[in-house]
């Protein structure tokens, strides 16, 4: 468990290819998730989670970034698990309005879709701020989560760190990517001094290093 900010934490140590889940403690009794990460992670990602707070019937929110399953794979273990811990707690499950549709999609099979969406800079809880970014392109309802009293922004899938360096994720794997692309400079519009990606090691990325990027996809096509 990776401490990033007070109250901010990643999970982390999940193998190559992993993605790590971010945990917010709100207060005492509630814990809010950022993403669900691999299948395959979902046990080692709830055994770090009860190590460090006890019952798993603290989490009260998972909040997606988006659809994907790198990022959601692990729902339907940890929904069970925190069943099993309180079979009367309650797990809201947000995504941004439009990527709710296509979330279904992914996890039809287990019957789970979002139980709230959330709108462009719409905030996810009132004892911590916690701000939905709409910034659609890698999917159509994408979103970066701000901290803004933490100033962090995390990046979910919207810029990669791989061997020092920062990138976006491949064309291929975009819903769209010039709508990316375009959506890349109102990430500077706010208040934030480290920006946290998804994949990889949960590392702080300066700001500085942030608007090189953007600039530098500016002048791509």
């Amino acid at each position: 468990m990776n401490e990033l900010a007070p109250n901010v934490f990643a999970v982390t140590g999940l193998g190559l290819y992993s993605v790590p889940v971010f945990v917010i403690k709100a207060n005492e009794n509630e814990l809010v998730l950022i993403d669900a990460g691999l299948k395959k992670d979902a046990k080692t990602i709830l055994k770090k989670i009860k190590n460090k707070w006890g019952s798993l019937d603290k989490i009260k929110k998972i909040v997606f970034t988006h659809r994907h399953l790198d990022h959601t794979g692990g729902l339907p273990q940890i929904l069970k698990a925190i069943e099993l811990a309180n079979e009367n707690s309650s797990v809201e499950l947000i995504c941004h309005e439009k990527e709710a549709e296509h979330f279904i999609e992914e996890l039809k099979e287990y019957g789970i879709k979002p139980t709230r969406t959330v709108k462009h800079e719409e905030y996810i809880t009132k004892d911590v701020k916690i701000k939905a970014i709409h910034n659609p392109g890698h999917t159509y309802g994408h979103i970066c989560l701000l901290l803004e009293d933490e100033k962090l922004l995390l990046l979910g899938d919207t810029i990669m760190y791989i061997s020092g360096v920062l990138m976006p994720v491949f064309k291929a794997f975009h819903d769209d990517y010039k709508q990316y692309k375009k959506s890349l400079p109102k990430l500077l519009d706010y208040d934030w001094e480290y920006a946290i990606p998804s994949h990889n090691r949960p590392l702080k990325i300066t700001r500085e290093k942030v608007e090189k990027f953007i600039k530098k996809m500016k002048k791509k096509k």
